[in-house]
C-alpha cells in the first residue's frame, strides 16, 4: 500500500561503477509496444557499448512483480536491469518493486514508466524504503504509438538510462 503511514525499513541502493560493463537484462514487463520501445535500447546499447553484452526476458504479467524464479535468474546473469516499460497504476507500482529488489539484492537497476505516472512511482518508491530508486519517464502515451514513435521514446531517454546504472 504506497500509503501506508508507518515508516517504511530503509534499503540501500546498489553500489555502482563508473562503467558498465559484462550483460544488461532488458526485462519486458508484456505491455502492448513496450517491446518496440526495448528493440531499440537494446540496438542503442550496442551501438555505444558494443562490448556489453544484453540479455531479454518477459514477465509473465505487468499486473504482479515478476515472479521470483525470473528475479533470481535474472540477478545470476546480469550486472544491471532496466526494465520497461509501465503506463498503469499497477505495472508501474509492480515496476517498482523489482527495481527494488534488485537494488537491495545488488544489482544496478532502472525502470521505465509513462509521465503520467510520475506520483505513484514516488509513493510507491517511498513505501518501499527506497524513495530515490532509479526511474526514467517517457512521455504518455505508448500502447497506441507507431514503431518510429516508440523507438524515438527510448532514443529521448538512453542517456538517462545509462546514467542511471553507473556512478558519476
Amino acid at each position: 500500500d504506497p500509503t501506508d503511514e508507518r515508516e517504511p525499513i530503509s534499503r540501500s541502493q546498489a553500489k555502482r561503477s563508473e562503467h558498465i560493463t559484462g550483460t544488461i537484462g532488458l526485462l519486458d514487463i508484456s505491455k502492448p509496444r513496450g517491446d518496440k520501445f526495448l528493440d531499440r535500447l537494446e540496438q542503442q546499447i550496442h551501438e555505444r557499448m558494443p562490448s556489453v553484452h544484453v540479455k531479454r526476458y518477459k514477465k509473465p504479467t505487468f499486473a504482479k512483480p515478476a515472479p521470483y524464479d525470473l528475479r533470481r535468474k535474472i540477478m545470476n546473469e546480469c550486472n544491471f536491469v532496466i526494465e520497461a516499460v509501465a503506463d498503469w497504476g499497477s505495472c508501474t507500482t509492480c515496476s517498482v518493486h523489482d527495481t527494488v529488489w534488485f537494488e537491495s539484492n545488488g544489482i544496478p537497476a532502472v525502470f521505465v514508466a509513462t509521465n503520467e505516472f510520475v506520483d505513484a512511482a514516488v509513493a510507491q518508491s517511498k513505501s518501499l524504503g527506497m524513495p530515490d530508486v532509479h526511474r526514467v519517464f517517457i512521455r504518455h502515451p505508448m500502447q497506441d504509438q507507431t514503431d518510429t514513435e516508440m523507438h524515438t521514446k527510448a532514443d529521448e531517454v538512453i542517456e538517462q538510462l545509462i546514467d542511471a546504472l553507473v556512478d558519476w
